[in-house]
């Protein structure tokens, strides 16, 4: 039997939007004799908003926040939590503080479960702001630069790309890979779905567990037509 691990944002709906839903709907269908699981950077609320409620619970078991924030059969476990030390989050505001791009829009760094997600522009930012920063952060890679000289300067962290706006941050070994050893599956059968697979990216760590991975590179409407082939 063919096991699924799916990321979310990106994958099973567009980035920052809701499931669309005849791909909902089909989805839905399509799992009824699946056995599928969810491992996302996202926190468990924002997973539901963006999916939906019976998607994430169909999963045999969700992992959020880096899978840190775990769901299994109704069971609840929080794995991996820390707290910043003062120097490291005035090493982080003073980044977005002296960063270069221009637009700040607040909420910049999120504590969740197990995980960090930091953002130059702020979670605050519109549509369209996210999408000026997009595009510069494509042309100066401050997201890489970020997660590159964070993790040097504190290196009981981990830092990855997630999003296209933010950097993910968990505690050494605490990333996304660390979910499979929380499944069982037969690593030929089994198949990932991200959309960040390159290195520094978040789905990243997941790779060396499974021999075959999808990038997804144009959101849900590429995911539904590779899993119209499966």
């Amino acid at each position: 039997m063919k096991t699924y691990v799916f990321d979310v944002d990106g994958v099973l709906c567009d980035i920052n939007c809701n499931i669309n839903p005849e791909f909902r709907d089909w989805f839905i269908d399509w799992s009824k004799d699946k056995e599928y699981y969810i491992v996302t950077g996202g926190e468990r609320q924002s997973t539901i908003n963006q999916v939906g409620i019976e998607i994430v619970n169909n999963a045999k078991t969700q992992f959020h926040c880096m899978g840190n924030h775990v769901f299994i059969e109704g069971r609840e476990y929080k794995l991996n939590q820390f707290t910043l030390r003062p120097e490291e989050m005035y090493w982080l505001n003073s980044y977005i503080q002296e960063s270069p791009y221009h637009i700040k829009t607040g909420t910049h760094i999120e504590q969740r479960t197990g995980s960090l997600n930091v953002s130059v522009v702020g979670r605050n930012a519109t549509t369209s702001e996210r999408n000026d920063y997009i595009e510069w952060d494509r042309k100066y890679n401050e997201r890489k630069i970020l997660a590159i000289e964070f993790v040097k300067q504190f290196p009981r962290f981990e830092a990855y790309l997630g999003g296209n706006t933010s950097i993910d941050i968990c505690l050494r070994g605490a990333n996304k890979g660390s979910c499979m050893n929380l499944i069982q599956y037969n690593q030929q059968d089994t198949i990932f779905f991200g959309d960040k697979c390159t290195p520094g990216g978040i789905d990243f760590p997941v790779i060396r567990y499974v021999r075959k991975y999808i990038q997804i590179n144009n959101g849900y409407n590429e995911t539904w037509e590779k899993l119209r082939t499966l």
